[in-house]
């Protein structure tokens, strides 16, 4: 009998698991995960990049079988899936895999398509959260068996858009209950649609934004095709030209850790919910800046400098030159900023949504300050980075004063996590533009209760947006 290859291994895996498999702790997390998803999806169909999006897809596909979240437009389902993708990727507030295990940020390419899906099928709300764990475990699996950091930061690979495809068809092929052998060859599919460049971060491209939702609409395709008897490796994941091999290469993967202890426990676990909009390697700086703001009542009139002592890949990648990150150009410029998430904590208080609008990245009082941030490369902090990634800051004051305020993990980290009912009010502020009052309580409650809804079509239709 011919040796399983990773991908049949996981197909199986996923074929067996029953919702009555998963323990009570994480299929709350689950529901976490998905409430704050949808929140940060919602809060992003304003954005330009999405209004492009909606019209290029509605161009290309008029059969309405799911929403794109908190709007009253309807899409083919994998279009669906494109967009709320993008959508949940465009104001750098979704929540992402502990970065002591990988960069990647699985929930993007795994409730989109699970939503889109379930809508679709009108899937209960035990298989969708059942999906909805599954499409984390596997893509965390994934990228945690890479050498951490060496997809993001040194092969230059967009790690959450290579690794997405196999997140959304775990969540799809659940769903729609292909056979585990067909699973395997969707995952194969899927290794000739992995893509995704880091280059956007050279003039704050939109690509990063759609390149999870190409990855999304992949993971779909690939199930549909698969499903219909289309072939793919599978050995796609192993192979000689497989993802491994090809995107990570010898020396940085342990092929072991995709399948090792499956079922055991569960990756959605070390998952992070982020309480500021910018870049996740940020969040330590920034959660110093609020530190110190809210134990010293600082005004930014009195500030004179700010030393920021970091990683030196955040100096390079996020703070340099220092006259472009200081005065950022766009709001995404600014989410990929250290001097300026600095500065708005500082000057407002706040990192959220509004502090990385175009308004706010013209504030001259925000701009002052982050002119004031002098980023300084640690080496001492170089060696555990980006795993354990603490941040020292010095506020030097004009009256001679220094504050010296140093964090060991930022705000969202497993052992400093935004709390549920942060987490609540974080969906209220993001979804208030959107939706009713009533109906932004009402979506509270179902998602909370999420194994109790018959049809998820009941949940679709909550955020679909009322008269106000």
């Amino acid at each position: 009998m011919n040796k399983q290859t990773i991908a049949q291994i996981l197909g199986d895996f996923i074929n067996k698991v029953q919702y009555e498999d998963i323990d009570s702790p994480t299929v709350w997390r689950a529901k976490m995960c998905i409430l704050d998803m949808a929140g940060v999806i919602i809060a992003a169909q304003a954005e330009e990049s999405t209004q492009i999006l909606l019209r290029y897809l509605q161009r290309h596909g008029d059969n309405p079988e799911s929403s794109v979240l908190g709007t009253a437009f309807r899409l083919p389902a994998a279009h669906a899936a494109m967009l709320n993708s993008t959508m949940a990727h465009s104001l750098e507030l979704e929540d992402h895999h502990s970065h002591k295990r990988s960069l990647n940020h699985p929930g993007v390419c795994t409730t989109p398509p699970a939503l889109a899906i379930a809508e679709k099928l009108g899937s209960s709300g035990r298989d969708f959260l059942t999906a909805v764990v599954l499409g984390y475990e596997i893509g965390s699996r994934i990228s945690a068996a890479t050498r951490l950091g060496v997809l993001n930061l040194e092969q230059g690979f967009h790690e959450s858009s290579v690794c997405g495809p196999f997140s959304a068809a775990t969540a799809a092929g659940k769903l729609t209950g292909i056979t585990a052998d067909r699973l395997a060859q969707a995952f194969g599919i899927c290794g000739s649609l992995a893509a995704g460049s880091m280059e956007f971060k050279s003039s704050e491209a939109w690509s990063k934004r759609l390149q999870v939702g190409s990855a999304s609409r992949s993971g779909v395709m690939a199930v549909e095709l698969a499903d219909a008897g289309f072939t793919g490796p599978p050995t796609v994941f192993e192979g000689k030209h497989g993802f491994f091999h090809s995107y990570v290469h010898e020396g940085n993967y342990d092929l072991s850790r995709v399948t090792k202890d499956l079922g055991t426990s569960w990756d959605i676990n070390n998952i992070q919910y982020k309480p500021f909009a910018c870049a996740g390697v940020l969040h330590s700086a920034v959660t110093a800046a609020q530190k110190a703001g809210r134990l010293h009542h600082l005004h930014p009139d009195e500030i004179q400098r700010v030393l920021v002592r970091t990683a030196s890949k955040v100096v390079e990648e996020y703070a340099q030159p220092h006259e472009r990150k200081a005065a950022p150009e766009n709001p995404v410029g600014a989410q990929f900023s250290l001097q300026y998430s600095v500065a708005v904590m500082l000057v407002r208080g706040k990192a959220l949504l509004e502090e990385f609008s175009p308004e706010a990245i013209r504030d001259p009082d925000i701009l002052r300050v982050a002119a004031l941030v002098t980023p300084l490369a640690d080496s001492g902090i170089d060696a555990g980075w980006p795993g354990i990634d603490p941040t020292e800051m010095t506020i030097i004051l004009k009256d001679g004063r220094e504050i010296l305020t140093r964090v060991e993990e930022a705000k969202g980290d497993l052992v400093n996590p935004v709390t549920d009912d942060e987490l609540l009010d974080k969906f209220r502020e993001l979804t208030a533009p959107y939706l009713s009052a009533e109906a932004i309580e009402n979506a509270l409650e179902m998602f909370q209760k999420l194994e109790t809804v018959k049809d998820m079509r009941e949940l679709t239709g909550v955020l679909t947006p009322l008269s106000r």
